[in-house]
């Protein structure tokens, strides 16, 4: 009672904070202007950009599928494809970041009846894209130098959140010596942290002897990456808006490592903050990057409804112990792009 207490307090700080951010932004805007944003789009372009998001997904689903059955565990690939839609409908429409992926991670344990093999298929599903996040990230950045060369103190900040990122991801991929380096030192396990840890290296472990498939992973994380980029190109052009490919591919991550902060809900508010100030440079309104950020929202809510109509078709076996296992997967990386 008291871990779902806590639980509570924190979704609803999460929430707080997003609606405060998004409440501040709007505030400073014309709504009129939004409304003449949306109402000269270029139709096809928003086609596109949701098709690319549809492709996205069943990348990501190939990803998983081939971690899968590194581990010696068969099913087929139009099962992953369902089970990840369904479990972005969950991300995108439940009050928390991580419930998508329990439930693939409960379905899949259904299915081979091996729970740590689930959960660590996830992890490193997880894991494996938020690494291709910080390389394109670093990549675009390093292609949009001279987007900053009046704004100093912006591209410190970036290159500060890429740091920070890479930091943890580093953290996540040294879990093993880090787990009994702490567990010499006795301190106090705030949070469950050492079972947590325990838990990282064990998923990282089953998957360093696999080298080829962990490599096609991390080709696959790539491709997603770039697709989702894409996506959120195609909306930019469909509002009209003269931004590159490489500042669009800078400023996608870096609105997603800024989301994983566990303050916002479902990256929103933070999405728009980041569109608003980098958007800037370009000397686009704040209403050009407000409406370009609740487009991209918008479709992605809308690819989001496949999954749930497939639930709706389909459903899980049983919804109760989803939400009980979604209350033990905090280690789980929250969901992306």
């Amino acid at each position: 009672m008291k871990e779902q207490g806590r639980r509570t307090i924190l979704v609803a700080l999460r929430v707080l904070v997003s609606v405060t951010l998004l409440a501040y932004l709007v505030r400073e805007v014309d709504p009129a202007q939004l409304l003449v944003a949306w109402q000269t789009v270029i139709l096809p372009f928003v086609l596109l950009a949701a098709g690319l998001q549809l492709l996205g997904v069943l990348i990501s689903a190939l990803k998983w599928w081939v971690l899968i059955r590194s581990s010696g565990q068969h099913v087929s690939y139009p099962w992953t494809v369902r089970t990840y839609f369904i479990g972005q409908f969950f991300s995108n429409f439940l009050p928390t970041m991580i419930g998508g992926d329990a439930v693939r991670m409960y379905q899949l344990n259904l299915r081979i009846r091996h729970p740590s093999i689930a959960v660590a298929s996830v992890f490193v599903e997880r894991l494996t894209g938020f690494v291709a996040l910080n390389v394109i990230a670093m990549t675009a950045l390093r292609l949009s130098i001279e987007r900053f060369a009046d704004a100093p103190e912006l591209y410190r900040a970036a290159i500060g959140c890429i740091v920070v990122a890479s930091a943890g991801l580093l953290l996540a991929l040294c879990a093993a010596p880090l787990t009994r380096l702490l567990g010499h030192l006795h301190l106090p396990n705030m949070f469950n942290w050492r079972g947590k840890l325990e838990l990282i290296a064990q998923s990282l472990a089953s998957y360093y002897a696999s080298r080829g498939p962990l490599a096609l992973a991390l080709l696959l994380s790539a491709a997603y990456q770039l697709v989702w980029i894409g996506s959120n190109y195609a909306l930019a052009r469909a509002l009209r808006m003269d931004v590159s490919f490489a500042f669009m591919a800078f400023m996608v991550p870096i609105s997603d490592i800024i989301g994983l902060i566990p303050i916002f809900l479902n990256n929103l508010g933070a999405r728009e903050g980041t569109f608003v100030v980098l958007l800037g440079q370009l000397d686009i309104t704040t209403e050009r990057a407000l409406s370009l950020a609740f487009l991209i929202f918008v479709v992605r809510m809308g690819v989001s409804l496949a999954g749930g109509l497939l639930y709706m078709l389909r459903g899980l076996a049983d919804a109760a112990p989803v939400i009980a296992q979604d209350r033990s997967m905090d280690t789980t990386l929250a969901e992306k792009p």
